[in-house]
């Protein structure tokens, strides 16, 4: 089919249903969980993926043994599928919070730098003035939450911005700076310390990011610009609560933002070692999609996130 056809066609004679339908067989891999979350019988779901591809005359799955599998067309029809799905998510939602007042769902995702500090302000905030509203929190690193975001299944993200790699259809607002510290346990040998450098922590047992974080990449280019080996002695993690409880049961050196460590430092449970890491200090942010596409719920959470951004605390290092 040549493009001015495929447009008509889609133009003309597309349907929701068709929308829903490639969308959900994109999730569930399965022509039978597909048909039964549409209510649809399995042969009625097959015929009518049939018709869509070929009508397109390009194949959007491959059947295996194991289910579907979207070939390199499916994936980019199934990508703005959903899109339109999120945004008459997003229509309705407008909708029912001018019908009835303030209600909808926000999803959020975020890293590691803003899920301690500015987003659960911002959600005590947003809360107070709109209970009816339900907030949606996935964590996760940014190889994962970016393709979310692009799909519509999130609202925004929200944690430290990339230095590199920005992508031109998404939108990036700066909130703070973020300093990073190294923390242990109190009591730790090395807090005895009067003078220490990262040359002086390359044999000690450390908890580090993943290897795809910018953070992990960051630390691992102030070693080299400190002239010293990475260290080997290494956990890898981004879960907070495993981390925390490692600090605190071993001898172990952790990386942290220092809004997400500050509480425990207060409250005595972590401790900061005296190095400097200047270089480590990258903005704090949200990551949007275009501009004017929030619902209006997640664009009253937006607001609480600038209003709690200017509540940060300056870090005392």
């Amino acid at each position: 089919m040549s493009s001015a056809r495929l447009e008509r066609w889609i133009e003309r004679k597309f349907r929701l249903r068709h929308v829903e339908l490639v969308a959900e067989l994109y999730d569930s891999r399965s022509i039978l969980k597909a048909a039964r979350r549409l209510n649809l019988t399995q042969p009625t779901l097959s015929k009518a993926l049939q018709d869509v591809e070929a009508t397109l005359g390009l194949t959007l799955f491959e059947r295996t043994n194991r289910g579907l599998s979207p070939t390199a067309y499916g994936e980019i029809f199934a990508r703005h599928a959903k899109i339109v799905l999120a945004q008459l998510r997003h229509a309705a939602e407008e909708l029912e919070s001018l019908r009835v007042g303030y209600s909808g769902k926000v999803t959020v995702g975020t890293l590691l730098a803003a899920s301690a500090s500015i987003l659960p302000d911002a959600i005590a905030r947003l809360k107070k003035e709109r209970p009816g509203v339900t907030v949606s929190v996935v964590v996760g690193t940014y190889d994962i939450l970016m393709p979310s975001l692009l799909a519509g299944d999130l609202d925004m993200v929200l944690g430290r911005l990339p230095e590199e790699g920005r992508k031109r259809e998404l939108l990036y607002e700066e909130f703070y700076a973020e300093p990073i510290c190294l923390v242990t346990r109190p009591g730790h040998p090395l807090l005895r310390r009067r003078r220490l450098g990262l040359r002086d922590l390359v044999n000690e047992a450390w908890l580090l990011p993943l290897p795809e974080t910018a953070l992990r990449r960051q630390v691992e280019r102030a070693f080299l610009e400190a002239n010293a080996p990475v260290p080997r002695n290494v956990i890898e993690s981004v879960s907070m609560l495993t981390n925390r409880v490692l600090l605190r049961k071993s001898d172990c050196i952790g990386v942290m933002p220092y809004h997400v460590a500050l509480d425990d430092i207060e409250q005595g449970l972590l401790s900061i070692l005296p190095v400097k890491l200047k270089s480590i200090e990258t903005p704090v942010g949200a990551i949007l999609r275009a501009p004017g596409e929030l619902p209006p719920a997640a664009a009253a959470l937006f607001e609480y996130l600038r209003l709690a951004a200017k509540d940060v605390p300056s870090a005392r290092l």
